[in-house]
């Protein structure tokens, strides 16, 4: 039993809607749509669904909108699907899908993987990675476990799932950093020097750590941005789901 989370507006036109629906009516996966707006918006409309008895909930849109779905999915005995339409290429990886079609297929030919997911301040989930909008470089403190970083970051991104990286440990998020070198005397750069043996740092100025949780301070409030929209802003924190999601991905040998 299918309950469809159709977010319209991703369509092209009234022609692809109707597209869409007739493709999985072919495929013998019919089921109820509903289409979220201020109202109704799709956190409410996935709750509608499970409270309904519906077994999978497939969201139909961006990213934002899978997001949305994916937090009231964890740790519930319905599967989650996916159906990109104007997703970021993260999502197409994760269900191994390259099309709308291909995603599709996957609903009745499935897969359903237990995922993890990364969560900003304890409410908005992504799947992929997140990212700190910095024009220049600049100051940030990060706090996990029982450390505390400090560097002039260039770049910042945090990963539960970062493209072509491989994912070794499910239950860590990835902290990446381009930052300024910083002087080799500091406590940073001392920092620095004592883990590299570990693996820890790959590059004078490129720092990777692996972590359950953190919290990111910064001088003035940065926005963090999930595939392009804003999520949160600084401070923050992020962790990763000890809960997992039902997701649909491909079957293997299924072309």
């Amino acid at each position: 039993m299918y309950y469809y989370i159709f977010d319209v507006r991703k369509c092209k036109n009234r022609r692809q809607i109707e597209m869409i629906k007739d493709h999985l009516s072919d495929l013998g996966i019919s089921g109820e749509f509903a289409v979220p707006d201020r109202i109704r918006p799709a956190r409410e409309l996935a709750e509608q669904g499970i409270f309904k008895g519906y077994s999978t909930i497939v969201a139909i849109g961006a990213d934002d909108l899978i997001g949305e779905v994916a937090s009231v999915m964890l740790s519930k005995q319905q599967v989650l699907g996916v159906i990109p339409l104007g997703a970021s290429d993260n999502i197409y990886k994760i269900i191994e899908a390259n099309t709308w079609e291909e995603a599709a297929e996957n609903l009745r030919f499935r897969k359903v993987t237990d995922t993890r997911v990364g969560i900003i301040n304890e409410q908005h989930v992504f799947f992929s990675y997140c990212e700190l909008a910095i024009d220049h470089p600049t100051s940030v403190t990060i706090e996990f476990e029982d450390f505390v970083l400090q560097a002039k970051a260039k770049e910042l991104f945090i990963a539960n799932q970062f493209p072509n990286f491989v994912r070794r440990f499910p239950d860590k998020l990835d902290v990446i950093m381009k930052s300024v070198d910083p002087k080799s005397t500091t406590i940073w750069g001392r920092f620095k020097k004592a883990i590299g043996a570990s693996g820890i740092v790959r590059d004078i100025d490129l720092t990777l750590i692996r972590t359950d949780g953190l919290r990111l301070f910064s001088p003035r409030q940065l926005q963090i941005k999930v595939d392009g929209r804003i999520a949160a802003k600084t401070p923050a924190t992020f962790g990763i789901s000890q809960k997992t999601i039902r997701l649909i991905t491909k079957k293997s040998g299924h072309a």
